[in-house]
């Protein structure tokens, strides 16, 4: 008998709760049922329904004019950059880029540290009288990127182990117990409307968030599909820490899987950056959002297209000749290997062979009629 006047109790209680979280949408179902000391079950006959999984509908026509525009950009950055022999050469752009966008991840995050400071942490150095978690924050964040970069070298597919793993590495300043798992209790994320995912739901909207992303890179841009992948991992805030720091570490390595360039996200753009997040995540407005990436990823294109064009004409030329063939047939593509071979001071006959290796390699393609006709550069594929 008591234990049916207790079972109407708690769902008295229940109804009770349900009336109050109309009334203040900001109030928390789990910190109220935690402290009632109510059970799992009750949790999630609350929680089950609460998603934040954003719409794939968006319309990607408005933003052609920019994408294309970053598309020529980049396509202009991957010729240059084929041009450089040595790899060594672009080594001291890639590690500035890296204290760079380090700097400004954790900044927007509130971190203290100076940029010169991230740079000393960098070279594996610490910074005296500075707090020693934004220095292990500024760590993670180098440890995440390497962890990357070789995940691109091994190919491994983009998917939630990937995602697990980094969060794993780059959360450096949170217990073990918290790094490279869900989160198992709801999140705010402060000062903000949007309403993360019920750690219920996790696991399931983390499925539909690389189901969605795949098919958004078939349909649309992948530039489009990178941004709203950031902002539905965002969304979701699948990690009790560390969303903002590794949601930003997966998003450059989605562009450098597209041939795009990763982007460093000044810290002077917070409140932009947080504020188009949050238009797209509780409103559905994806301009913001989509209109600021797709401006930092051209404005870092530039910086490297500067830092390339700094380079004397004799390190070009040192180049692969195949590298040095496709750039003059970029430029002028009704050459033939004849005027080709003698702009580059080698025989017709070699550079015939050259012209044929790139063909068969899906690099070259010739249009037209054999004589008069036109020759196609074919940039890499963008497909992961």
């Amino acid at each position: 008998m008591s234990s049916k006047r207790e079972a109407s109790r708690r769902f008295q209680r229940l109804d009770a709760l349900r009336f109050q979280k109309c009334r203040n949408k900001l109030t928390s179902y789990y910190d109220i049922l935690y402290h009632m000391g109510e059970t799992d079950t009750l949790y999630y006959d609350i929680e089950k329904d609460r998603s934040a999984m954003l719409s794939t509908s968006f319309p990607s026509d408005n933003y052609r004019e920019e994408i294309a525009q970053v598309e020529s950009l980049a396509a202009a950055w991957r010729r240059q950059r084929r041009l450089i022999a040595s790899p060594e050469a672009l080594r001291s752009y890639e590690e500035d880029f890296l204290v760079r966008m380090a700097y400004n991840s954790n900044a927007i995050e509130g971190s203290t540290l100076t940029l010169a400071e991230t740079e000393i942490i960098y070279e594996g150095e610490f910074v005296p009288g500075k707090p020693g978690r934004e220095q292990i924050a500024a760590r993670g964040i180098f440890e995440g990127h390497d962890f990357l970069t070789r995940c691109s070298a091994d190919k491994r597919p983009f998917d939630k182990s990937l995602i697990l793993d980094t969060h794993e590495r780059c959360a450096l300043d949170l217990q073990p117990a918290a790094r490279g798992i869900y989160r198992n209790a709801p999140a705010i994320i402060r000062a903000s409307r949007t309403t993360p995912t019920s750690p219920l739901r996790i696991r399931e909207e983390m499925d539909d968030l690389i189901f969605h992303f795949d098919r958004l890179v078939q349909e649309s841009s992948p530039l489009l599909a990178c941004a709203w992948f950031h902002a539905a991992f965002e969304a979701i805030h699948p990690f009790a820490d560390g969303n903002g720091r590794a949601g930003r570490l997966l998003l450059n390595a989605q562009l450098e899987s597209f041939k795009f360039a990763p982007v460093a996200i000044k810290a002077s753009h917070a409140l932009e950056y947080k504020g188009s997040l949050e238009r797209w995540q509780a409103d559905g407005d994806d301009a913001p959002f989509v209109l600021l990436l797709l401006a930092c990823e051209t404005e870092e294109l530039e910086k490297r297209l500067e830092f390339l064009a700094q380079f004397p004409e004799d390190a070009k030329s040192r180049a692969p000749l195949d590298e040095r063939v496709l750039e003059l047939l970029h430029a002028n593509p009704s050459s033939s290997a004849r005027e080709l071979a003698n702009a580059l001071d080698v025989s017709t006959r070699h550079m015939q062979r050259v012209m044929k290796q790139l063909q068969e390699s899906g690099k070259l393609r010739h249009t037209g009629p054999r004589k008069g006709g036109r020759w196609e550069v074919i940039e890499e594929p963008t497909a992961r």
